[in-house]
């Protein structure tokens, strides 16, 4: 063998692992994907890329415990990445501790007031547990920072089913008081 022919070898593998989990994601077979993320996580130059990716697919297969695990992990790596965070915040409602991960969804939504995304992914989470005057207080604070949302006809029709006297033409803002 020729020196560090192996080390080329072991990449060259790892990089196909990566490859084929790729293609497994694609086709939505999220456990098959994680079984060659995890063969790709032994490159260290593939490491991070191959465990965030290893986190998605749990996440996107279900498996709500070893997504948290991974994800916590991943955290610690990077503490400050409010992707990381979401992800987090979400498994954590699907995990089945809903009160938990919307006191973590409403910190983020504190540490990053103007994410569009967080906010909608935020009112549809409300709505979808069936906390309609936490989603309808949120609702419009969305409508108010993003009028050109998406999701807000949506949201004001799922609101006007759960939500008694929904309004979703109310003025957000407190009128003056004499």
């Amino acid at each position: 063998m020729i020196p560090g022919e192996s080390k080329i070898i072991l990449k060259n593998i790892a990089v196909e692992y990566n490859t084929i989990a790729d293609g497994y994601l694609e086709i939505k077979n999220y456990a098959k994907a994680a079984q060659y993320y995890k063969l790709a996580m032994r490159n260290e130059d593939l490491y991070l890329t191959a465990y965030y990716k290893l986190a998605r697919s749990y996440a996107l297969a279900k498996d709500w415990e070893n997504a948290d695990k991974t994800y916590r992990e991943l955290l610690l790596l990077d503490s400050e990445n409010n992707m990381l965070k979401t992800s987090l915040a979400y498994i954590t409602v699907m995990r089945g501790e809903t009160d938990e991960g919307i006191l973590m969804y409403r910190d983020l939504i504190k540490e990053n007031p103007y994410d569009e995304n967080l906010l909608e992914s935020y009112v549809s989470l409300l709505i979808n547990v069936g906390r309609g005057e936490d989603a309808e207080e949120s609702f419009f604070v969305l409508k108010e920072k993003f009028p050109d949302n998406k999701q807000i006809s949506t949201f004001a029709q799922s609101l006007s089913e759960i939500v008694d006297n929904f309004n979703p033409d109310k003025n957000t803002k407190e009128s003056p008081k004499d």
